[in-house]
């Protein structure tokens, strides 16, 4: 009881004008590091700091641990996906079991990230469709995340679709393509990027916000083909939550296609935190970010378009109340 007055003291006082952070710190969870969401975690922490006074710290995280994370208070806010924090607080794969009960929501439909799945030109692998590379079981080395990210989990969602394993049975999928040639070189994005061009590896699947920096040096180093994602399996990719959305032509103008679009699968970013969060603490970090929605677009090339007339709606878990207040009291809730 005592440490949960001390916390509600601590949100209230957050408010207090001229309020420099006196409070405990708090932990905020982003991605991979060298990616979008480690960029805009720094400057949304910076943003906080500056603007409501607020000790924040970021630690490197990803999609599908972030929730758990955020669950056992391991890390007080992050970054999340719908589907997965859907998943999430249903026990759903991959968190098959395990229901997660805390996870609420701060702001959402901001930096809608793309998969990006790419070869290198001078491959014969170059001239092949996903459908060919994946179905065809084809010997390719390929520089993937860490497990515990939104990269990972579709990646293997994408082996299934192909066979390669039986549903649920995913370490089967890398046991069956590493037996007839395939190799998997995990790492950072900025790891992937500079595996590919020391041609330690044949190509990436990487999952970032457009224009992603990791895939713009490797294109620097090394000529690279973006391939993309065939109906069929962007029709099954739907039934988990992923959208369907382009890499516009020019996005990367090294690329060896980058005069035409790529189509791939997408999913947005929702900021998440824990229900035990005092309801003013979430309060003040809500109305930071979309009171300050013109420094946040400057954050990332991904936050261009974020709206706060929109940030209320499909985060894939509930509003946090603290949350709810202020989007109520701006006329975005009714």
């Amino acid at each position: 009881m005592r440490a949960w007055v001390l916390a509600v003291v601590a949100g209230l006082l957050a408010l207090a004008p001229g309020y420099v952070g006196a409070q405990a710190q708090i932990t905020w969870t982003g991605g991979v590091a060298g990616g979008g969401w480690d960029a805009i975690s720094q400057g949304m922490a910076t943003l906080l700091r500056e603007k409501a006074g607020l000790a924040v710290k970021v630690i490197p995280g990803g999609a599908a641990q972030n929730p758990v994370l955020i669950e056992k208070g391991d890390a007080q806010i992050g970054m999340g996906m719908p589907p997965l924090l859907s998943a999430a607080v249903r026990g759903e794969d991959p968190y098959t079991g395990r229901t997660m009960g805390m996870l609420r929501a701060l702001a959402g439909n901001m930096s809608l990230n793309v998969f990006h799945f790419y070869v290198a030109t001078d491959l014969s692998l170059a001239k092949l469709s996903m459908d060919q590379i994946f179905g065809g079981r084809k010997a390719i080395r390929l520089a993937i995340s860490r497990p515990g990210t939104a990269d990972i989990w579709v990646l293997e969602k994408i082996m299934e679709y192909y066979g390669l394993c039986a549903p649920g049975k995913i370490s089967d999928c890398y046991k069956t393509w590493e037996t007839v040639g395939a190799r998997f070189v995990r790492g950072s994005y900025a790891e992937q990027a500079a595996a590919f061009e020391d041609r330690k590896v044949d190509g990436t699947f990487a999952f970032l916000a457009l224009p992603a920096a990791a895939i713009a040096e490797a294109a620097r180093g090394r000529t690279l083909t973006l391939l993309s994602f065939p109906p069929p399996l962007l029709d099954y990719l739907a039934t988990f939550g992923l959208g369907e959305g382009v890499i516009p032509a020019g996005t990367y103008p090294n690329a060896a296609d980058a005069g035409r679009d790529v189509t791939s699968a997408t999913m947005g970013t929702t900021i998440t935190v824990s229900a035990r969060m005092p309801d003013d603490l979430a309060y003040l970090i809500t109305r930071t970010i979309n009171d300050n929605a013109d420094r946040v677009r400057l954050i990332h090339g991904s936050l261009a378009d974020y709206d706060p007339a929109r940030a209320s709606v499909h985060l894939g878990v509930p509003l946090h109340p603290g949350a709810e207040r202020y989007y109520r009291e701006r006329g975005s809730l009714r």
